[in-house]
């Protein structure tokens, strides 16, 4: 069977390091499973190194038997025990009043407590943690042309979601096991999907040992709305994904399958129509300065030739080498430094198209609305529907090899 993967519950430190009652507290819970995996709980609070083997190799043996709570409980449990899970974790305990022991305490340590205290305390930890950590998003604008009326979804929808989301796994081979946590940030409510990857076959060294180690890795996504403007924003990796996230966040949250429309969010071509005005905040609140940074341009023809700008300052190294930025082509990006009041530097990548990417989600609103000014993201009412491909089209995105160079005139002069 894949095993359960949980690499901080490899090494018998990791479970040392938990103050032994409490592990013996945590384990009681789960008494009629261990025995029935061959595990006696110590009547004392010793634990032989042997023991602590024996779970190992229990934790990760999933076989379908598996209290859930275990399963999750170990998760949480693994995924904050490190540095920066220890920061989340103390930030969650000085907002609960969670009263801590005397003495010092371990990642996993702090982790395993609070679960017992409160496991949803310890869930939204770690979950803000993963939701934070995401920096790469695709937008999609809704059908309406304003923000809907919003409701919170209730544990049967988010129930109907993780089920959908099994059978698309399901379909591609990947297995079940999917889990969603919703939580608000703000004007916004992000939905945290964790599924199970494609089967994982490798070997590893286990006391000198060589042995097969067959796992099906731990993998996330996540889907925000922002109830101001009414977008998604998705983190997935293919399309075939963040098009069945549209459609079924689309059912299960507004009854309406096309509701997040494929469309165009973001416009770069005005950046060749504002020139170096593209920089200016705009009156925005929260922005201090914008610099455009760097940009990339696709020519399209049997051989496509991208062409990139980058510099401290574009329009400053174009002014001093006395040239002109020239719409030749079509922009595929363009990468802003942007200061923010108050809370530093953000590095704001945006796509033609729907991606951006943020190197920290700190003052997304507010570069919001600078885009918004400036025309870069196109208004809700205006989103640009992507056209079916001419034949012209998937000519010059599928050429045929021909045996003659085109020719390309520079883009600045």
């Amino acid at each position: 069977m894949p095993s359960f993967h949980l690499p901080h519950f490899n090494d018998i430190a990791i479970l040392r390091s938990i103050e032994p009652n409490r592990f013996r507290i945590f384990l009681m819970r789960f008494d009629t499973y261990l025995r029935s995996q061959g595990f006696n709980i110590p009547e004392s609070t010793v634990f032989t190194d042997s023991d602590l083997q024996c779970l190992i190799g229990i934790f990760n043996a999933h076989d379908g038997s598996t209290p859930a709570e275990m399963i999750e409980a170990l998760f949480h449990v693994s995924e904050a025990a490190n540095d920066q899970g220890m920061e989340a974790l103390l930030l969650v305990v000085s907002k609960s009043g969670i009263e801590l022991p005397e003495g010092d305490l371990t990642p996993a340590d702090l982790a395993l407590l609070i679960w017992l205290n409160d496991p949803d305390l310890l869930r939204r930890a770690n979950c803000e943690r993963i939701v934070l950590r995401f920096q790469s998003f695709y937008c999609f604008m809704n059908s309406t042309l304003e923000a809907p009326l919003f409701e919170l979804p209730s544990d049967s929808v988010l129930k109907r979601i993780e089920e959908r989301t099994n059978q698309f796994n399901r379909n591609r081979r990947r297995g079940g096991g999917a889990a969603v946590w919703m939580y608000e940030f703000g004007n916004e409510v992000a939905f945290l999907i964790r599924f199970g990857g494609s089967l994982k076959r490798d070997e590893v060294m286990d006391n000198d040992q060589c042995r097969p180690d067959i796992r099906r890795p731990v993998g996330y996504d996540l889907v925000v709305y922002n109830l101001e403007t009414g977008e998604l924003r998705i983190r997935a990796d293919l399309v075939s994904e963040r098009r069945f996230y549209c459609r079924l966040f689309s059912e299960q949250l507004f009854a309406d399958p096309e509701f997040f429309e494929h469309g165009e969010t973001f416009n770069l071509d005005v950046i060749y129509r504002l020139g170096e005005d593209v920089q200016s905040p705009g009156m925005v609140f929260g922005i201090k300065r914008v610099t455009l940074v760097e940009i990339q341009e696709v020519l399209l023809g049997e051989k496509t030739l991208h062409i990139t700008f980058k510099s401290e300052a574009i329009f400053d190294a174009l002014r001093e080498h006395n040239k002109r930025l020239v719409p030749n082509g079509r922009l595929l990006s363009a990468k802003f430094r942007i200061v923010l009041e108050d809370v530093g530097e953000v590095i704001a990548t945006v796509c033609s198209g729907n991606k951006i990417r943020f190197s920290r989600q700190l003052g997304i609103a507010a570069i919001d609305r600078w885009m918004i000014h400036h025309g870069i993201r196109v208004p809700q009412n205006e989103t640009l529907r992507m056209q079916a491909a001419s034949p012209l089209a998937n000519h010059l995105a599928n050429p045929k090899p021909q045996g003659t160079d085109v020719s390309v005139a520079s883009r600045t002069g």
